[in-house]
């Protein structure tokens, strides 16, 4: 066999067009195991073969797909892959491919269960609304175990544990296997009947060349329909035996304790990457940003798009990447002259949501829940456990799985995307999972969904009630970004639905309207949310909410104003400039929030990720407005400081606009007059895409009337009435003379006194 190969543990990925280099995927080393949804060829067809798929690489240019729904091996080659996938080259449709056509696969085993079921039957049973994918019933994927470079896979068939990986032999590869004692006679596949020449107890001749030969004591081959399977009698103890796949005659290698390398091994990464901080010296502004410089020019190659994080203690940090790292980050306490970058684990599918519960880091990707656990101590994850499994999966390339939150009673909480078309136009088919935000128990045994009809949130956050906000994102029955907010009431008797019609699934409720709309310029791509925590001196009271728009890199100060239980508000900005997107927002124990960002779809982001820390310069006093209410006659804005009573009389010191939107299976929507309403364009807007159509509201503001204590100003509107966007600006000073000047953007529905 050729041996010219690069090793995946050598290989490769964030597309050129945002700043990194060409091809730079091919270069990053992703390490021994790699999830993702991957192609490739089967029964001599070409297409999607694992949508939830880990590639191990076992060196020589040796590799083997298995696939953790089935528990079976794809397909065991030598060769190489064939790059796609938008977090690698940035191409929409086109999923990375293992380059397993012609000679190069030793085996490729159909599209099936990979273990028979307990009456030895090896028909998928799976449900038909997944559409081929799914888990199955009788077998379960518990993880892996990484000791070195070796993975060692860990499920269950009817019960029994099993242990499984893989190893490269002159000529071949092996697969090696620990089952733990069994009542019952178990069997997995071995190769497609279709491709087996000759077959005795224990060796087999295939078709492309290989010889398959048995190991150790236990299994015996046999054909079983379109299969040749190994099968186990009961046994009272253990058994451990080998299965060799190789070009030519061959002899099995003898069985290996695969138990034995389950307590950590030696670490794949070592090295350290120092970094000194840099911490702003302002102490005029309300808020400064200091940044950790990333560490990008590291030894593998790694490509460094942060996704996700929290805080493991008061000195560390775990940070996600969207190419499928989690690194750690510590010295936080300190003055930040001498911070520490490690990387903890590698090659997770598009992870888009990091937690720390009881010390352990949990990672929400698009396949699941993993639970990382370094058993060795020694700064490394040797433990990759599946905690959550549920989530359906499709081959389509943008039902990404946002977030990773938990409640007070340690809940889990996720959302994903629905399977927007490439373009941005349209679903693909329309999965159990897609378009929605799950609810998880602590211990991952349980789920329930509690909102549909998602198209793209971006992030979600959990208030200190158990409140639910996503973002959303523009699009296909979403008019344009929106900021929804619903509580435990709202879910109690099923999920709410937030506007998406295909994944609506079978919620029965209306459509749930969102806190707020957002315009495209205010933000064209929602992140996630946060919550100012209790006993927080932020210059925001505890209790509220921030936003933060990927599309934007900007945060917002939410400003709800419920009346009557009917839920509305809107936001103001703030005076904070980021180095990258407003990806997710975590607040430190110190009173600081941190936030990280990415550029991997539209946004204006600065630069192609970044990893900050905001602090509040105590004492100095914040030019926005804390509340704006809604009256029967305009609106009541309240500033945290005294607004100079001569402007703040004049109606002259600020304008006012409204417009409505359409909602509609069209891509979002144009912006449509609420005072004249223009009822074609609003039903052309259903036929056809209608973003030029732009036509708002000046309103006329008749009065402004300051408080006494010049903290806050009624405004009267001519015509006031509700919108689903309102657009209030303001050009004031302070009782200092200080410029206060901002924009507040809101949906109005419900006018209180």
């Amino acid at each position: 066999m050729r041996r010219t190969l690069v090793s995946l543990a050598l290989l490769t990925a964030a597309p050129s067009a945002f700043g990194q280099e060409k091809d730079w995927y091919k270069n990053m080393q992703i390490g021994p195991a790699w999830s993702d949804t991957f192609a490739g060829t089967l029964g001599g067809k070409e297409g999607p073969v694992a949508v939830k798929g880990i590639l191990v690489d076992i060196g020589e240019g040796n590799r083997v797909l298995f696939d953790t729904e089935t528990l079976r091996v794809v397909s065991a080659y030598h060769g190489d892959i064939k790059w796609g996938g938008t977090p690698w080259t940035g191409e929409h449709g086109k999923l990375i491919a293992i380059d397993n056509g012609g000679d190069k696969a030793l085996v490729s085993i159909p599209a099936g269960p990979g273990w028979a079921d307990a009456s030895g039957n090896f028909t998928d049973k799976r449900d038909k609304e997944l559409h081929g994918w799914g888990n199955l019933e009788h077998a379960k994927y518990k993880g892996f175990f990484r000791d070195g470079k070796k993975i060692i896979f860990s499920y269950e068939v009817l019960g029994t544990p099993v242990y499984e990986s893989y190893e490269s032999i002159p000529n071949g590869i092996v697969r090696q296997f620990q089952v733990a004692a069994h009542k019952q006679a178990l069997s997995f596949a071995v190769a497609g009947a279709d491709d087996a020449l000759t077959v005795s107890a224990d060796k087999a001749g295939l078709k492309s060349g290989a010889s398959v030969a048995i190991g150790g004591k236990g299994p015996s081959l046999a054909k079983d329909g379109g299969l040749v399977v190994a099968r186990l009698s009961a046994s009272s103890a253990p058994i451990t035996f080998t299965v060799a796949y190789t070009k030519g005659e061959a002899a099995a290698p003898a069985p290996v304790d695969l138990a034995a390398l389950t307590k950590g091994g030696d670490p794949l990464w070592g090295k350290e990457i120092k970094v000194a901080g840099n911490v702003s010296t302002d102490t005029k502004a309300p808020w400064v940003t200091d940044t950790i410089p990333v560490p990008s020019d590291n030894p593998w190659k790694a490509s460094i798009r942060f996704s996700g994080f929290d805080f493991i203690d008061e000195d560390t940090a775990a940070v996600c990447t969207w190419n499928g790292d989690v690194w750690t980050v510590s010295g936080l306490k300190g003055d930040w002259s001498s911070l520490t970058w490690k990387r903890f684990a590698s090659g997770l599918f598009e992870p888009l949501g990091l937690k720390v519960v009881d010390g352990s880091v949990y990672v929400h990707g698009r396949d699941q829940i993993t639970k990382l656990t370094d058993l060795n101590k020694d700064g490394e994850a040797d433990r990759y456990d599946a905690f959550f499994r549920d989530e359906a999966v499709s081959p389509n390339f943008h039902e990404f799985g946002f977030e990773l939150q938990t409640d007070k009673q340690g809940n889990f909480y996720t959302c994903k995307a629905s399977p927007v078309r490439g373009g941005g136009r349209g679903f693909d088919t329309i999965y159990p999972s897609h378009g929605t935000v799950l609810q998880i128990s602590a211990d991952g045994t349980k789920s329930r969904v509690i909102a549909t009809g998602l198209r793209a949130p971006g992030g979600l956050a959990v208030g200190p009630n158990g409140e639910i906000t996503t973002g959303e994102n523009e699009g296909t029955w979403q008019p344009c970004c929106k900021l929804n907010y619903f509580t435990p009431k709202d879910f109690k008797d099923g999920p709410v639905f937030l506007g998406t019609e295909p994944s609506k699934h079978d919620a029965k409720k209306d459509l749930h309207e969102p806190l707020c709309y957002f315009p495209m310029s205010v933000d064209n791509s929602g992140g996630s949310q946060v919550w100012v925590p209790e006993g927080v001196d932020f210059g925001l009271k505890p209790g509220e909410l921030i936003h933060g728009s990927y599309g934007q890199s900007s945060l917002f100060r939410v400003l709800p104003d419920p009346v009557d239980g009917v839920m509305q508000g809107g936001v103001v900005k703030l005076p904070i400039t980021l180095g990258a997107s407003a990806m997710r927002e975590r607040f430190h124990k110190d009173g600081s929030m941190y936030v990280c960002g990415l550029r991997g779809w539209q946004t204006n982001a600065a630069n192609e990720t970044a990893f900050q820390r905001i602090r509040y310069n105590k004492g100095v006093a914040v030019p926005l407005p804390n509340k704006v209410e809604f009256t029967k006659t305009g609106v009541r804005i309240s500033f945290e400081k005294s607004i100079s009573a001569d402007l703040a009389k004049d109606p002259a010191s600020y304008n006012a606009e409204r417009w409505n939107y359409v909602r509609g299976p069209q891509y979002g929507s144009g912006e449509f007059s609420v005072d004249n309403v223009d009822q074609d364009a609003e039903k052309r807007a259903l036929d056809k895409e209608s973003h030029d159509y732009k036509k708002h509201d000046a309103i006329k503001i008749t009065a402004a009337r300051p408080s006494k204590d010049g903290k806050s100003v009624e405004l009267d509107f001519e015509g006031h009435k509700p919108s689903m966007t309102l657009k209030v600006a303001w050009d004031l000073e302070d009782s200092a003379g200080e410029v206060v000047k901002g924009e507040y953007y809101g949906t109005y529905r419900k006018a209180g006194k």
